[in-house]
């Protein structure tokens, strides 16, 4: 785990470390919270006493801005007790950088309002904005705000005009927006992804960003820090929100699966079920996959870090190798959980077991649009075929402001 910086490096991995410390206290508060759409406040509270929340955030409002990775090493180790804390340690905790994007004025606000620093995000759904003097109002709904309930803010996206694409990403604060009990999933059960609601809210210019000078390096806020983070261009960052808590995940299963399975013995004649053939070789399977993945997520990490440090834009070929190979190593780490959830038989599926709920936790993972399959995998073929992907960040091409769709990691 190399960094650029040794005291960041130190930094990280003593985050790294209290992350693996504290994911035994939470695999064992997890009985407690079983079938609840939120995360526990003594949770979430152990995880910023930790400071997991504070990788990203900048050092000028208290927090460490750590070069990029730290949130994949981190979110590994929690999502081997609970999918679900995996992904607000790697996802909600990482959208502070979010923050460093905007102007100078509206980070001051977030950061008074919400010294945590802990951001909710909300893209799925349609938010409508009004030009008035100052700012714009803004009214909409959207859906999956994972971890909302523990956040001090909130980003939207939303559109100004006719046309059939969002114009705009709006930060809000506390009580410029209501939270409806919605979340109810089988998998991921207790992120909260709950939808927002805003009618009729006043936003200050300052809290603000068109869509493209968002979505572009160098946005207005990333100059008043000094780390690439925040002047990256997000979308490629994107992909590696959910590879810790994949990983993490299918390892956390992989783990549980040992421990039963050196103790099972068959319900009938009470054979060891250990010296099995065919269980030791799904054990084998399993692991190859969970290292395969963690190969090709290591290097992701390695590459982004790479270009954080180059000054420059993402190279094509980086762009479509994240597309392509962290989508594919995603299905590895399902694959892994599968097997292993599989391999422990009726008796295994009970609802106490963890290793079936951190399989559905990663399948539940594999279902976001950033992983989805045509869309990581067809840019490749096109590319090899020497067809336009569509993609301006692969093809290089100029793009129409009035297109019909905008890249944000995934065509939309």
């Amino acid at each position: 785990m190399t960094m650029s910086r040794p005291e960041i490096s130190a930094k990280c991995a003593d985050l790294v470390t209290a992350a693996r410390d504290l994911a035994p206290e939470i695999a064992a508060a997890v009985p407690s919270y079983r079938g609840a759409s939120d995360l526990p406040a003594s949770v979430v509270a152990a995880m910023k006493e930790a400071g997991l929340h504070k990788s990203y955030m900048p050092l000028r409002y208290g927090g460490y801005e750590l070069d990029w990775g730290a949130h994949y090493y981190i979110s590994r180790e929690i999502a081997q007790a609970c999918g679900s804390a995996g992904w607000i340690a790697g996802l909600v905790f990482t959208h502070v950088m979010c923050i460093g994007r905007f102007p100078e004025k509206a980070q001051d606000a977030f950061f008074t309002a919400s010294p945590d620093g802990i951001l909710a995000t909300a893209s799925a759904g349609s938010g409508v904005l009004e030009r008035v003097p100052g700012g714009m109002r803004l009214s909409g709904r959207w859906g999956w705000a994972s971890g909302v309930r523990h956040a001090g803010g909130l980003m939207v996206i939303a559109k100004e005009g006719d046309g059939p694409l969002f114009t705009h990403f709006c930060l809000l604060l506390p009580g410029e927006y209501t939270i409806e009990d919605t979340w109810d999933s089988a998998g991921l059960h207790a992120t909260g992804s709950h939808h927002v609601k805003i009618v009729n809210q006043f936003i200050p210019d300052e809290r603000l960003v068109e869509r493209d000078v968002y979505l572009a390096p160098n946005p207005p806020g990333s100059g008043i820090h000094s780390s690439y983070v925040y002047r990256l261009r997000p979308a490629p960052l994107q992909k590696s929100y959910f590879m810790g808590p994949l990983l993490g995940t299918a390892k956390g299963a992989l783990t549980a699966t040992i421990e039963q399975t050196a103790k099972r013995r068959g319900q009938i004649v009470g054979e060891r079920v250990a010296v099995q053939t065919p269980v030791q070789v799904n054990l084998g399977v399993a692991t190859a996959e969970i290292d395969a993945a963690t190969l090709v997520f290591d290097e992701y990490i390695r590459r982004l870090h790479a270009w954080g440090l180059s000054g420059q834009d993402i190279a094509p070929d980086d762009l479509l190798w994240g597309k392509r190979n962290v989508t594919f190593a995603s299905r590895l780490c399902l694959s892994a959980a599968d097997r292993l959830s599989a391999g422990l038989g009726a008796g295994g599926q009970l609802q106490s077991n963890p290793v079936p709920r951190l399989y559905t936790d990663c399948r539940s993972i594999t279902t976001h649009v950033e992983l989805h399959w045509d869309h990581s995998m067809a840019p490749t073929g096109m590319l090899a075929l020497g067809l336009p992907t569509g993609d301006p960040l692969i093809d290089r091409e100029a793009t129409d402001p009035r297109a019909d769709r905008v890249i944000i990691g995934t065509q939309i």
